[in-house]
């Protein structure tokens, strides 16, 4: 009997039928990071058919609605809180000469003097409330002073987390936008700006449930719950409420997580010889000077797309007895993590690729400037994401297999470092993998590069 195609269905090595559809790379970031739409059908072509038509029109309704003008989302900064209104209160009423932090009464043997006359009483008397920050500010003048902020809120919290651990960052938009999106969450699940002290475990499964009925996939609500989760936390220890308050996401269950832990988002396959072949010989016969280079250090390093399209000329050592890539964080880009801070080997092609772009750069700017990208094109804010998607167009036109992306160059190699023998430390080191608990073996950052060299000449 003779398959029948069906767009987008192909059939798994375990015999079922799967509906597999990567998302433009335009579209990616409004639908939460999503990667791909995947789903099983069912286990016979018979089942798979009948399911088809109802997963393939919400495929199609969720790229045709990321398309369209999305109307502007609401920003932490745009959202009064109450304890917005009570700061501009104070601010207002001590740009007049009083403090309502203080008390406003003098006390005489312990006993408040309410007949006295204050400034604050004259300031009352003459109060003009225009807005929720002046009446505030003229219940501050009619009380005894010793003014307290409100209860913070899970806003207030987003806004001081921003301003203390976004602003100034290399990736200071993203952040800005994912902290925008969950606050609107929290909102829109809880219907309203909760106090940090109020929100429970309850609260917490409601907000993951609203995610998961509005279709937002169970791998994107865990990465909504971490950052959600990093929020609570900052604002707990910021807003001393160590004993009032707990973090209700912490450990929060998310149905059908397990299922999609290894989705193939996270789970990439290497190259096999002959796709790294084919793909290595189209990329330098079709794509652009800085992406060959790109490309070559990928493949010859391991290192990262933007640890990569983020370097600066000072980053590049090409002479001596150790040259190498030193990873750091610097005026393009930051880290994914401190792991990431290492000095990375440049050896055989990839040294040569390092040479070549540093003479193309030098060579064009006539004077060396230590803080220049390395990679004119793609050394700004996410370069790294640009490189990625250009170079992923070359990898789709000899290869097809989802599972295969650049990101595989990484993956191709552990397995080479595997193949000659180099301990799982000194993989760890080369590549920028946390090593956990695990104590360095090497004391100095020149000891680690010299023992990693070392390790990575097997390579040749």
């Amino acid at each position: 009997m003779k398959t029948i195609t069906v767009k987008y269905v192909t059939k798994t090595k375990s015999g079922s039928f799967e509906y597999r559809r990567q998302v433009p790379v335009a579209l990616r970031e409004l639908l939460g990071g999503l990667y791909e739409f995947k789903r099983v059908l069912g286990q016979s072509e018979t089942a798979a058919i009948r399911a088809y038509p109802a997963y393939h029109e919400f495929v199609e309704k969720q790229l045709e609605e990321a398309k369209r003008p999305s109307p502007k989302v609401a920003t932490i900064e745009t959202i009064r809180t109450t304890m917005d209104d009570w700061r501009d209160a104070v601010a207002r009423l001590k740009a007049l000469g009083i403090d309502p932090t203080e008390p406003l009464h003098r006390e005489y043997d312990g006993v408040e003097a309410y007949a006295e006359f204050t400034p604050a009483d004259a300031l009352a008397e003459n109060w003009l409330v225009r807005d929720r920050a002046d009446s505030i500010a003229f219940g501050m003048l009619n009380g005894n002073g010793n003014a307290k902020p409100p209860e913070p809120t899970f806003v207030d919290a987003a806004k001081l987390y921003v301003k203390t651990k976004v602003d100034g960052e290399g990736d200071e938009r993203r952040k800005r936008q994912r902290i925008d999106r969950v606050t609107d969450i929290i909102k829109t699940s809880l219907g309203k700006d909760p106090k940090l002290c109020d929100i429970t475990r309850t609260h917490a499964r409601e907000v993951v449930a609203e995610m998961l009925s509005s279709g937002i996939s169970p791998a994107t609500v865990d990465r909504y719950c971490n950052d959600i989760r990093a929020v609570i936390s900052f604002g707990i220890r910021e807003f001393q409420l160590e004993r009032r308050a707990i973090n209700p996401f912490v450990k929060i269950d998310i149905p059908g997580l397990r299922a999609v832990e290894k989705a193939d988002r996270d789970e990439r396959d290497p190259f096999t010889k002959e796709q790294l072949k084919a793909t290595r010989a189209y990329v330098l016969d079709h794509a652009g000077a800085e992406l060959r280079w790109v490309w070559r250090l990928l493949e010859g390093t391991g290192v990262r797309v933007s640890e990569a399209t983020g370097l600066e000329l000072r980053d590049v050592y090409v002479d001596g007895n150790l040259p190498h890539l030193d990873l750091r964080f610097n005026t393009i880009r930051r880290l994914k993590n401190k792991a990431s801070i290492r000095k990375v080997p440049l050896m055989g092609d990839a040294l040569e690729a390092a040479r070549e772009a540093l003479n193309a750069v030098v060579g064009a700017n006539q004077v060396e400037k230590p803080d220049a990208p390395l990679f004119p094109l793609y050394g700004r804010n996410r370069g790294g994401d640009a490189a990625s998607a250009a170079l992923m167009k070359n990898v789709r036109k000899v290869v097809t297999d989802p599972k295969v992306v650049v990101h595989s160059l990484r993956h191709n190699m552990q397995d080479r470092l595997i193949a000659i023998g180099v301990s799982e430390h000194d993989r760890k080191l080369i590549l920028g993998h946390s090593r956990g608990g695990e104590a360095d073996r090497y004391g100095s950052a020149e000891a680690r590069l010299e023992a990693v060299t070392k390790a990575m000449r097997g390579l040749l």
